[in-house]
């Protein structure tokens, strides 16, 4: 499955990063009809959006976010659309590109979490999703803080690929 859609961030990050353009490249196996194990690349693409925070300005986005993420799906019905439940374990690099005050690149691990619906119409598949991603913890931020019970990255993403 290919994918575009947004991703944003939560309690404090929210007030200083815009959402941005998420993108993504899935490849699952499907054991059974409503179990399936997924391995993936996830991106993003975001801006600062306090111009506080910036020191220099540049073009071009300001944090580039490159991952991958292993995650279970369990379908909740055995049909050709099929509504399921997401999680996993994800890791990910955040390349800050303008020079802001108290952001820098960072590996952070993720726990993502979330639901989705997914349609196969031969071998078409479409899979719509939300998710919401704890994080281990901010060092990429300022204060480089451990994360809050609400702190975190969203996302929203349509996939559409092929099944064999």
């Amino acid at each position: 499955l290919v994918g575009g859609g947004v991703e944003g961030y939560t309690s404090g990050l929210r007030d200083q990063i815009d959402p941005g353009l998420a993108y993504g490249v899935t490849v699952a196996i499907k054991p059974t009809n409503v179990l399936a194990l997924e391995l993936g690349y996830t991106g993003a693409i975001s801006n600062f959006n306090d111009s506080r925070v910036l020191a220099t300005d540049t073009s071009g986005p300001d944090i580039v976010r490159n991952g991958a993420q292993a995650a279970v799906t369990l379908g909740l019905t055995a049909t050709p659309l099929q509504p399921y439940v997401m999680g996993g374990l994800g890791l990910s690099r955040y390349n800050v590109r303008s020079a802001a005050l108290g952001f820098q690149d960072d590996t952070v691990g993720n726990v993502p979490v979330g639901a989705g619906l997914r349609l196969h119409i031969g071998s078409f598949t479409a899979d719509a999703r939300v998710n919401y991603n704890f994080l281990f913890d901010q060092d990429f931020a300022p204060g480089g803080r451990a994360p809050g019970a609400l702190d975190g990255r969203y996302s929203a993403m349509l996939s559409l690929g092929g099944t064999y």
